[in-house]
């Protein structure tokens, strides 16, 4: 079966060459056959095994375990929904798109069924390779793609060493079933997965990189691709055991990238920086939670806490790649129908594009502002719920560390609810501007859409299912009036308590006549002039989404170095992000150097070039004469 499915990525690519809806329909073929195996694997207990030997010790192959399942199956929702919303959106691009999408998708295959770390490097470059060309569909995306390409170029390095400090340790380069106490490969691994996540400070590739591909790429590249460096964190720690020092270092690399992910998408204008920004909030919280999984631990084996932290971590990836994808479809199908890419200019999507689109918006949106009832509510519960019982650790560092990062990633979740509301607020449901839509075919891009609603939705309501499925149904419980297996507990004995399902039943059994009663007698809607310090209003003016986000970024001028410029005549506000600042220079170092070393040593004066010729005589004598 796994076979199967690698094969039919191939033959998706193949058929990418002339015909783009059949690419991506077998790419979905492909994809749900992924999820078929990732389901057996983790619910079934079914492992996929295919290992031959390379050469000494060292044997590559597939291999699906229980825990490459799991994120399998996360991983084939979000490529079932692209594959499928791209047969119609597909359409809009060169043939090639559909190819790489395929090779793409075949590249994380390889990754969640890598047996040894060479197979996991070819799955690796073949993703990251299928990305730089996709990002690279949209005209003039070069730069954007590069920067992409270098940051991942840096990982794969990364990863290079900490396979190689791996066989130094166990004289093996397999990655299951196997422990290791090597500090290096933790190192180098864990760097190399934590900038494929965007974490602060290697997050700028995330906002280049969505702004220029297409809307399509953008939710690979957000919601599967970075969850490859969170199932590459959760197997390093599977191989080397929780680590108390490298759970510090999580929790406040987490919790800083969570906060200024959070904060950066505030402020953000593009209708696709924002979900940028939002998915380096997101993988902040996946990568903090990981860390209080660790430090809970290391502080006591027999507490329930380290478990329950653990699950948070996979709601949250859950959450993070079903709503982003949902969310990066959604404004690309207007984005791509209004040709616009600036939140402003979108307003109105529930008429201009369409109700399913502005639907995606909203519940995707209200997802990630945790609003009760949907996916995203149950996560960020269970995120605070850990936070709170980090009251049991005794250590007095472990104490700061987690109530400190408690307060960023609380701080966080308040910037998300903010810069969803302003999404959802000027694109979705914003005044219609009167501006029409290309006309193109839908279907596709809706049945996607309502798919990822309908997860978004149905997977709340039945957490506790969920959580019973994944092996921890010591957490599901019945109390408070709540039946028996309805009711997540977030420890043992009970700390917090939370039903989804329950509470949904009980808000619309409460509210639901009172509604009925409110629209029978609703009164119309009164309308006022905007006020405008007494001076009339023009036609095109309206509190912007800019004017929006400028309380936080005047309040937070000293974060966001926000400045007035004033050019022709005209007066805007910008702000910066001094993380760029730092690559920028980096940039401008490496330029300078490289451009006078290159005067240097390709001076076009052949003496130079013979001097070289001549070194590399001497050195290949030295080193090998003895030979």
């Amino acid at each position: 079966m796994l076979s199967l499915a690698i094969g039919l990525f191939l033959i998706g690519a193949f058929l990418g060459f002339f015909n783009r809806k059949l690419s991506y329909f077998v790419a979905f073929l492909a994809s749900l056959l992924s999820f078929v195996i990732g389901f057996n694997a983790e619910f079934n207990g079914i492992v996929y095994k295919k290992i031959f030997p390379v050469i000494f010790s060292i044997s590559s192959g597939l291999f699906v375990d229980k825990l490459g399942g799991l994120f399998l199956m996360i991983a084939s929702v979000s490529w079932i929904a692209v594959s499928v919303f791209s047969m119609d959106f597909g359409e809009n691009y060169r043939k090639r798109m559909a190819i790489f999408v395929n090779l793409a998708m075949l590249g994380m295959l390889l990754i969640l069924a890598a047996f040894d770390g060479v197979m996991f490097l070819i799955g690796w470059e073949i993703m990251t390779i299928a990305s730089y060309l996709l990002v690279v569909e949209h005209d003039g995306a070069y730069k954007e793609a590069f920067q992409f390409l270098a940051f991942s170029e840096i990982s794969t390095m990364s990863l290079i060493l900490a396979f190689v400090f791996l066989y130094s340790s166990i004289n093996s380069l397999r990655i299951v079933e196997v422990h290791s106490q090597s500090v290096l490969f933790l190192v180098f691994a864990s760097l190399a997965f934590i900038i494929k996540m965007g974490i602060v400070p290697f997050h700028t590739w995330l906002k280049e990189a969505h702004s220029k591909a297409p809307s399509n790429v953008s939710a690979l590249l957000s919601a599967p691709v970075t969850l490859m460096g969170v199932y590459g964190l959760t197997r390093v720690i599977y191989i080397t055991g929780y680590t108390h020092s490298w759970g510090i270092l999580a929790i406040i690399f987490g919790s800083v990238s969570a906060f200024w992910g959070a904060m950066e998408a505030a402020a953000a204008k593009g209708l696709k920086v924002l979900p940028a920004y939002s998915t380096v909030e997101n993988n902040g919280m996946i990568l903090a939670a990981l860390g209080l999984s660790a430090l809970a631990y290391s502080f006591s084996k027999e507490s329930t806490l380290y478990e329950f932290a653990f699950m948070t971590a996979i709601i949250l990836s859950i959450t993070h790649t079903i709503a982003k994808t949902l969310l990066f479809l959604s404004i690309g199908e207007a984005k791509e129908k209004l040709h616009e890419e600036s939140i402003d200019n979108v307003r109105g999507i529930h008429k201009s594009v369409g109700k399913i689109p502005a639907f995606g918006v909203v519940i995707s949106g209200l997802s990630f502002s945790a609003f009760p009832t949907l996916l995203g509510y149950v996560a960020e519960w269970m995120l605070l719920e850990s936070i709170f019982q980090s009251y049991q650790f005794q250590s007095i560092l472990d104490r700061v560390v987690s109530s400190t990062g408690g307060v960023f990633l609380s701080l966080a979740m308040g910037f998300a609810s903010f810069s969803m509301i302003k999404l959802i607020g000027y694109s979705a449901l914003g005044y219609h501007h009167e501006k029409k839509a290309k006309p193109m075919p839908s279907l596709f891009m809706h049945l996607s859409e309502i798919f990822l609603m309908g997860l978004i939705i149905g997977i709340s309501f039945f957490a506790t299912i969920v959580f019973v499925k994944l092996g921890y149904a010591k957490f599901v419980i019945g109390a408070l009036g709540v039946p028996n297996g309805w009711l997540i507990a977030s420890a043992k004995p009970v700390f917090g308590v939370i039903s989804p399902a329950f509470f949904v039943l009980v808000v619309l059994t409460l509210f639901f006549v009172p509604f009925v009663i409110y629209l029978n007698k609703r009164k119309r809607t009164k309308k006022v002039v905007s006020w405008n310090g007494g001076l009339a209003l023009n036609d095109d003016e309206y509190f912007t989404a800019n004017a929006f986000s400028f309380i936080v970024e005047y309040i937070l001028r000293f974060v966001y170095r926000t400045k007035e410029v004033r050019r022709d005549k005209e007066a805007f506000v910008v702000i910066s992000d001094v993380f760029e600042s730092v690559y920028a220079f980096l940039v401008k170092v490496v330029e300078i150097t490289s451009y006078n070393i290159s005067k240097f040593i390709m001076n076009g004066k052949i003496y130079f070039y013979l001097l070289y010729i001549l070194v590399i005589f001497v050195g290949i004598f030295v080193l090998f004469g003895r030979v």
